[in-house]
């Protein structure tokens, strides 16, 4: 079983991508925080037990519904030439799902009925403290 970054990193790498993705934003661009978790089990996929992952959900606010299609040209560009790769990208302009190739965390831009934008994050299973 190998080490891994600890819950506490996990939790604040979270949040900092949260923040790079929405300084990508329109000017007026804000979050309202709809589930934070801070610590849940997870069981990963390479079967180590005890495991925890951090995870993240917002409605982006302050953002004109015609230009949703346009955020989602935004964010990919900047995911793509900061360390992340496409996992998900259908359809297009309504869903994209990105991973850090270096660390494993990943995100999810999703527009919703009402002309509603939410951004989603996780951190991959990490130890608490870094070990088994």
């Amino acid at each position: 079983m190998d080490s891994t970054i600890t819950l506490d990193e996990a939790n604040r790498r979270l949040d900092a991508y949260i923040e790079q993705a929405l300084a990508q934003l329109p000017a007026g661009a804000g979050l309202r925080e709809r589930l934070r978790i801070e610590e849940e089990p997870c069981d990963d996929v390479e079967g180590d037990r005890g495991k925890q992952q951090a995870s993240r959900n917002y409605q982006v606010t302050g953002i004109d519904p015609v230009r949703i299609p346009s955020c989602f040209d935004t964010l990919r560009a900047w995911w793509l030439n900061n360390g992340f790769r496409v996992l998900d990208n259908n359809p297009a302009d309504e869903f994209l799902w990105v991973e850090n190739d270096a660390d494993g965390f990943r995100m999810t831009l999703k527009a919703a009925d009402g002309g509603r934008l939410m951004l989603i994050s996780s951190s991959p299973c990490v130890w608490r403290e870094g070990t088994p």
